[in-house]
């Protein structure tokens, strides 16, 4: 079967969208009703104290609110779960619309070649869908066989008598136009037992309060945006209101963030080199920076005076702390690496207004662990 051909086949399991539609809008009204039956009941008769009162109108109040978010995000979801509701169903079409039944495929018990007697959609646990192909014997023999459209055979689970345990043997009887009967019977101790698969759909019974339930639950265009924008500008709030409260919170820290010197690289520059000229570093140079999320400042710097190794880096890295300790500056975790008095090392910028919180909270850690 060609494509042209497959365009041309009436969908099997895609429907027009307002089948869709009025599916949501059941499941809708479905949740509504029973949010509604488990809504606290509003008292009757008249409350005598206004603590009663109060609590009773906060009760009205939070089921109100619940209604309306269910009925908010219901609508919310409508037109995504819509969409993939239809694309699930217009893929079954075209895996079913080309699917080729397997052949060669032969009786078990007279090795006759047998037929294609029908063709399902066929979900699996694996959540794959795939088609089942049922084939009959041209004499009837049983048992008949199923076989999936890439080839592997549909086997049976293991089906133990619920009495001695025993494999049950199933035979199959398709009764025309009304399903398929699954006979189950234990050849050790005669247990028999009859299980219907309905190939029909059941009718619907009309509900006859669908109608006013559905204009009571099932927002308009109009009411569903307005309560998506609702929804936006109170989550805009909420996240408002959660970054002032942090930076209550942190209003000490805030302050010293203010209060650190916020330097460009020349004035870095400007800082450290007397600094270190005065303790025997010399020749500061600083490399091409590297701009990532934070500013990488690789650097190197001689060391003037007879020191070991470890002296000389230990010495640098103490000096480089307490110069930047009132800047935006810091020297990197990695340190600084000697070779033949030359030192190099990495210092970071921190410029967000997060990494300099966390910046002032190292230091008074710092201070506090030296106290």
């Amino acid at each position: 079967m060609n494509q042209t051909e497959n365009q041309n086949i009436e969908p099997k399991y895609l429907k027009p969208y307002q089948h869709y539609a009025d599916l949501y809008d059941r499941l809708t009204v479905e949740d509504c009703r029973r949010l509604e039956e488990g809504a606290k009941p509003f008292p009757n008769k008249k409350l005598k104290t206004k603590a009663q009162t109060e609590k009773a109108g906060a009760i009205r109040m939070a089921d109100m609110l619940l209604m309306k978010t269910l009925t908010g995000e219901r609508y919310a979801q409508k037109k995504s779960t819509i969409d993939k509701w239809m694309s699930q169903d217009e893929k079954k079409d075209r895996i079913y619309a080309a699917a080729q039944a397997p052949g060669s495929i032969t009786c078990l018990t007279c090795g006759r070649l047998m037929f294609v007697e029908s063709k399902h959609m066929w979900g699996r646990a694996d959540n794959e869908d795939k088609v089942l192909f049922f084939y009959d014997c041209p004499l009837r023999h049983v048992p008949r066989r199923a076989f999936y459209h890439d080839g592997e055979e549909w086997k049976a689970d293991p089906h133990p008598c619920p009495k001695c345990s025993t494999e049950l043997e199933r035979k199959t009887v398709k009764e025309s136009g009304k399903g398929i009967v699954f006979i189950d019977h234990c050849s050790s101790c005669g247990y028999t037992h009859k299980d219907k698969l309905s190939l029909t759909t059941k009718k619907e019974k009309a509900d006859p309060h669908f109608a006013r339930d559905r204009a009571r639950f099932c927002l308009s265009d109009k009411d569903g945006e307005e309560y998506i924008d609702f929804k936006y500008k109170m989550k805009g709030a909420i996240e408002l209101m959660e970054q002032l409260q942090k930076r209550e919170d942190n209003k000490d820290e805030l302050e010293k963030v203010a209060k650190l010197k916020k330097l460009k690289i020349v004035e870095v520059e400007q800082l450290l080199g007397p600094v270190l000229e005065k303790e025997s570093y010399i020749k500061l140079q600083f490399q091409s920076p590297e701009m990532k999320r934070d500013i990488i400042l690789p650097f190197t710097v001689h060391d003037a005076k007879d020191r070991s190794e470890r002296a000389s880096e230990a010495d640098l890295k103490k000096v480089l702390k307490k110069s930047l300790e009132e800047t935006n500056w810091r020297l990197m975790s990695d340190g600084v690496n000697y070779r033949l008095g030359m030192l190099s090392g990495r210092l970071r910028a921190f410029e967000r207004e997060e990494d300099l919180l966390d910046l002032v909270k190292i230091n008074s850690e710092d201070k506090g662990r030296v106290k």
